[in-house]
């Protein structure tokens, strides 16, 4: 039994060893590694050099991401938000398709913790990059989830802007009412808090523009001189673009030249955000596919290690099974022996060979008819005192067991057990306990109703003992 125990332990050990030891966590050196990267990434940002800090994020992911269900909630969201700003680099140089892709990863994994704030600001920049691409039907569906959470957060600046993703997408639908008048609702609700709206009379006026209100844009997109004065982005040169085109068609050569002025600008602005496009798309590209070969590699091992873990639990199930299997057979082969010697030392008993003498002698011939003829053959208190004692002692207690487990047995009831034991008939039990025949055989019934069984009670006795 110390060898079974054993083994078992073994088995609970190697299964816990197998479940606990995730090969996704990473030491606290290489997630303090991981944050300094992503911290100087985000100082980039906030000094809007894309380009320096992109790489920080790649590398941030690089050193923590790794099988999804083998990373804690802590290591989880941190490569959430390192794929966040991915998507919001590719974002700044209208990478769309991979920043779409960044903010799903994003998305995938803050689902997985489930960072309602986190996964609300990512829904917000992907409805916005998939409106970007026209691709109505995705924006609609993740619109639809991130509504119902900002009617739960108290954020003005975020109720905005799903308003306006809202507008977007009534735009992208073609419904230009219903588009400009969710636009105007909120440079109204900015203007009532005293907030500047130049930038949201811009960006109307821009979708004004490709619509079939065009003419009436012009007085929006105006506010390009106020909210970016001389300085050219990308933006203030596409609007000067737009401008143009709106003076040409009125004649007005001075303020088309004028906007001209801004285009070279626009033109070399527009040069370098594609330039710049293409260097961090092939930087993605390399880091995905490192990324994927680290994660396959994992995934390789992962099932590798399962594939050992299974065939040792197997070995050892195995070496349990074998070794149960033959401490039962040395135990049965014990039990056989024991029940052997037991009938033995029964059957040599003083009670046992008296009784057996005592009918071979006196009463060769005793029948179901005869039994009361035989009055000097029935046994004494004392002899079946010695009869149930000549049992316990060759069978382990097993008369004390039956009448412990049986407590609906009378000491009669118990007598005739012992005598059927010794394989006589019901006429011989019957004379030896001086009873008539009938009466014995209602006695051998409602024993064996008691024991439940159908079998005959000598039979169902030796059972017992085997």
């Amino acid at each position: 039994m110390n060898t079974i125990r054993n083994i078992f332990c073994c088995l609970v050990l190697l299964a816990f060893f197998s479940c606990a030891n995730k090969m996704g966590r990473v030491s606290a050196e290489t997630m303090e590694q991981a944050q300094s990267e992503y911290k100087s990434g985000f100082e980039c940002l906030q000094e809007e050099d894309l380009n320096e800090a992109f790489p920080h994020f790649l590398n941030a992911a690089s050193l923590t991401e790794m099988l999804p269900e083998d990373m804690d909630d802590e290591q989880t969201l941190f490569v959430s938000r390192a794929y966040y700003q991915m998507g919001y680099v590719f974002g700044g140089t209208m990478e769309n398709d991979l920043e779409v892709e960044a903010y799903k990863r994003a998305c995938d994994y803050q689902e997985a913790v489930h960072d309602t704030v986190w996964l609300m600001r990512t829904w917000e920049q992907l409805v916005g990059a998939l409106q970007s691409m026209m691709e109505n039907d995705s924006a609609q569906y993740y619109l639809d989830k991130l509504v119902p959470l900002v009617d739960s957060v108290a954020d003005f600046d975020t109720y905005l802007r799903v308003c306006r993703l809202v507008s977007n997408q009534y735009y992208d639908q073609k419904q230009y009412d219903a588009a400009f008048a969710e636009e105007s609702r909120i440079i109204a609700m900015k203007a009532h808090r005293g907030l500047e709206t130049k930038r949201d009379s811009l960006s109307l006026g821009i979708n004004m523009f490709f619509s079939p209100m065009k003419k009436a844009s012009k007085p929006y997109l105006l506010k390009v001189l106020d909210v970016y004065a001389d300085t050219i982005t990308l933006e203030s040169g596409a609007v000067m673009s737009l401008l143009s085109q709106l003076y040409e068609e009125e004649g007005n050569a001075d303020s088309v030249a004028f906007c001209n002025r801004f285009l070279p600008k626009y033109a070399q602005a527009e040069s370098d955000r594609v330039s710049d496009g293409i260097l961090l798309a092939k930087q993605y590209a390399q880091f995905k596919a490192e990324r994927d070969a680290r994660l396959d590699a994992l995934r390789e091992q992962k099932a590798t290690r399962k594939k050992t873990t299974f065939w040792l639990c197997s070995g050892l199930a195995f070496l349990l099974l074998a070794v149960v299997i033959a401490a039962i057979v040395k135990r049965k082969k014990k039990h056989q022996a024991s029940y052997a010697a037991g009938w033995a030392q029964f059957e040599k008993s003083d009670i046992f060979v008296r009784i057996r003498e005592r009918l071979a002698a006196d009463a060769p011939k005793i029948s179901s008819k005869n039994v009361e003829d035989f009055p000097q053959l029935a046994l004494s208190q004392a002899d079946f005192g010695a009869l149930k004692d000549a049992v316990d002692a060759a069978f382990g207690g097993f008369v004390s067991r039956l009448a412990a487990n049986h407590p609906d047995l009378s000491p009669a009831d118990i007598n005739a057990c012992c005598l059927a034991l010794m394989g006589l008939s019901h006429a011989e039990m019957a004379v030896l306990q001086g009873v008539k025949y009938n009466s014995f055989t209602n006695r051998i019934t409602k024993i064996k109703k008691v024991l439940g069984t159908d079998e005959s009670l000598s039979d169902y006795l030796k059972n017992m003992l085997r």
